[in-house]
């Protein structure tokens, strides 16, 4: 059965950028139990803590989208915490309103202290609810945009139901990777990480490549945004086809993918 689990794409806009804006992606671990020494985008899978109840007067949601694969309302709320907390732990990146509905700032003073609630939580030594109550905040699920929902295939030993989300890097915050599950960190546009892959230098998986082809066809973020629509969550599982190269991934739409 495959475990629920939540990425987040990190998106802000770069002047520099070929196409305008850049995401984040960290390099898990060479020693990761799953998708060793490629980079990713931070996420992770959905822990007990994530759907505890007590946190709902701490976050700030919306409505979910309207797709045939949406899980129950529990269920979806587990995968907005558990994006959220994942993109802390693995990125340094809190998305979470204050008592003055701001997002906090991680800058200054502040910086020291959340980076030791971000190691706490990463041990398991603090909660999301424990940080929601220390600093008066209120997590900004609301700031979570759905994007897509990918299984992995049956095949493989370890199965992952993954939602994936979009959201914009907050003001006086600046992403780091954890040095522990994740060795490097960078900020890169679509195509170029397309294209780096492509010269065998930015190691990539499957699921990885085809989500940065989808972005890569976008001008701005907004635009990527606004033309998401409930037929872009419906679940993807890639199908395995054995080719005279060897085997190679479709997804829906691919050609040969229904009658495989």
């Amino acid at each position: 059965m495959p475990v629920d689990a939540a990425t987040v794409i990190l998106v802000r806009t770069a002047e520099d950028a070929v196409c305008g804006w850049e995401c984040f992606m960290v390099r898990r671990h060479v020693r990761s139990e799953f998708a060793a020494d490629v980079f990713v985008f931070p996420g992770g899978k959905v822990d007990p803590g994530d759907a505890d109840q007590r946190l709902s007067p701490y976050v700030k949601s919306t409505p979910a989208p309207q797709c045939p694969d949406l899980p129950d309302e529990g269920r979806w709320r587990g995968l907005e915490m558990a994006a959220i907390r994942e993109l802390f732990e693995e990125a340094g990146v809190l998305l979470a309103h204050t008592d003055e509905r701001d997002i906090v700032s991680l800058h200054g003073e502040a910086q020291k202290r959340f980076e030791t609630h971000r190691a706490r939580i990463h041990s398991g030594e603090m909660t999301m609810l424990d940080l929601a109550v220390r600093e008066g905040l209120c997590f900004a699920a609301d700031h979570l945009h759905p994007f897509s929902h990918w299984v992995t295939p049956p095949e493989f030993p370890r199965r992952f139901d993954t939602w994936f989300f979009v959201a914009d890097l907050p003001e006086r915050q600046e992403p780091l990777h954890d040095q522990q599950e994740t060795t490097d960190g960078v900020w890169i546009a679509p195509d170029r990480a397309l294209q780096l892959y492509r010269e065998g230098k930015f190691p990539l998986v499957f699921a990885t490549e085809k989500h940065l082809e989808r972005m890569a066809q976008f001008g701005t973020v907004q635009e990527m945004l606004t033309v998401t629509t409930s037929r872009d969550l419906e679940l993807v599982m890639p199908r395995a086809v054995q080719t005279k190269e060897g085997a190679i991934y479709l997804i829906p739409g691919d050609p040969g993918y229904e009658s495989n």
